[in-house]
């Protein structure tokens, strides 16, 4: 192989190197594009099934279900109550809280005789002892109880125009009947009805198909520009493997491309310098030098600075 085909071959895989660099960062982009209307896709069904599970809703004539209790249930635009089923507008309901809650002290009393102590005094003492152990051991105890007495009950009272229903229950249900009255009264009052909710539901699902069927149709196209461009970038990458020339030429061609400053230079601090390092190295190990450490940490450092110089050329130019 002559200098002027080697000059024209390296000529041409720069030039390929170059191309197949441009086109490995389109590829990039085309693959960064092809994500990104995949996720897109993905948000996008996720917004149309929910979309599409809120008009189904709407569409039975009672919206979300909110609440469900016995003798009870609550839907956005409906509700359900014992003699009623209908529309939930202008209903109302109020809670009631009725009786109270008391506490009462009941005082009991327990006395211990001393008949024992009377006799073990009697025993010993005589008549006076028997009289001194009944006063000595006669006790009594006074207890106290306090009753707790709760009668509270909560009434919940639900109204609407023709029809009324009341429930009441134990006081520990005033959580739950307050979060009843609080929903019956919030979408009670709502002055939408279901007919334009459906009506605004039906436009945003109608929305979100159209666009996923035009992003569907950008994947599709995402997908193809992503597969023309790996395959431009492999045959680039073909050619230039096929073109570029061989390790030791394309070494020995650049080598002779360098003045003769820094072939000198090259020399001195490669080849020249490692040898003179070695020597240094052998002769402190026999000498036993207290620098050897030093000089082989050089040596190490020498050969490591030129792995990483082949390494970088070898990245730039050949890979």
């Amino acid at each position: 192989m002559d200098s002027q085909e080697i000059e024209l071959r390296q000529d041409s895989a720069m030039m390929l190197r170059t191309d197949m660099h441009l086109k490995k960062r389109n590829l990039k982009d085309a693959i960064a594009k092809h994500r990104e209307v995949a996720s897109t896709i993905v948000a996008v069904g996720e917004d149309l099934k929910c979309a599409t599970i809120r008009l189904d809703d709407l569409q039975s004539g009672r919206g979300k279900a909110l609440a469900s209790e016995p003798d009870i249930k609550i839907f956005e635009f409906w509700l359900s109550i014992p003699g009623y089923q209908g529309s939930i507008q202008k209903a109302k309901a109020e809670m009631t809280m009725h009786g109270s809650l008391q506490h009462v002290s009941n005082v009991s009393s327990t006395s211990k005789s001393g008949l024992g102590g009377g006799i073990v005094g009697g025993l010993v003492f005589g008549p006076l002892g028997a009289a001194a152990g009944v006063l000595a051991t006669r006790k009594s105890k006074v207890s106290t109880h306090v009753q707790r007495i709760d009668t509270r009950q909560v009434e919940l009272q639900i109204t609407g125009p023709g029809y009324a229903w009341s429930a009441l229950a134990h006081s520990g249900y005033a959580d739950k009947f307050r979060e009843l009255r609080d929903l019956i009264n919030a979408y009670g009052s709502n002055p939408k009805s279901i007919q334009d909710s459906f009506r605004e539901q039906t436009t945003i699902v109608n929305t979100l198909q159209k666009k996923l069927t035009k992003l569907k149709a950008q994947h599709q196209v995402a997908t193809l520009e992503a597969e023309e461009r790996k395959l431009a970038y492999e045959a680039t990458k073909k050619d230039f493997t096929a073109i570029r020339l061989p390790l030791f030429t394309d070494f020995k061609f650049r080598w002779e491309c360098l003045s003769s400053f820094w072939q000198w230079l090259a020399i001195l601090c490669g080849p020249a310098l490692l040898v003179i390092l070695a020597g240094v190295t052998v002769y402190a190990r026999i000498t036993a030098q207290p620098w050897l450490s030093q000089a082989i940490g050089l040596a190490v450092g020498e050969i490591l600075l030129w792995c990483a110089l082949f390494i970088v050329y070898l990245m730039r130019y050949r890979v």
